[in-house]
């Protein structure tokens, strides 16, 4: 099922997948207001949004499905390009965020599928757009 609404001067667009089950992304970065604003933003959009701490925990949890997922580059523990690689085996789309991009990391993250490569502080018309072209298949 689609709808649509208008919000702001943005179309917002909602498909659920053919089981009918809503879109879920999960939001991965040890700082928790990052976490915490990229939840808001998705949950905004009319996705439902789920954050981890770090790549470890949301390994852990694999009893669900996600459609989409926004990771940190650098964290404690499994780093964003190591999840890169697992999520790359998996089909996951990955979006990749950081506040110190190089072009070395860039490269690796493209090398390893990821869809978006981002710099923190990130435009949020950006990342809502990286977001609705990989739900809708066009990245």
């Amino acid at each position: 099922m689609r709808w649509s609404s208008i919000k702001g001067d943005r179309l917002l667009v909602e498909s659920s997948p053919p089981n009918g089950s809503p879109r879920l992304i999960a939001v991965v970065d040890d700082d928790e207001d990052v976490s915490s604003a990229l939840g808001s933003l998705i949950e905004s959009m009319g996705i439902h949004a789920m954050t981890f701490g770090s790549a470890d925990i949301f390994l852990a949890d694999r009893d669900r499905r996600f459609d989409l997922v926004i990771s940190d580059v650098q964290m404690p523990g499994t780093s964003g390009l190591e999840l890169a690689k697992i999520l790359r085996k998996e089909a996951v789309p990955l979006i990749l965020i950081t506040a110190f991009p190089s072009p070395e990391v860039k490269q690796q993250a493209i090398a390893q599928g990821v869809r978006c490569f981002m710099r923190k502080p990130f435009d949020p018309d950006e990342l809502i757009d990286c977001i609705e072209r990989i739900l809708a298949g066009d990245l």
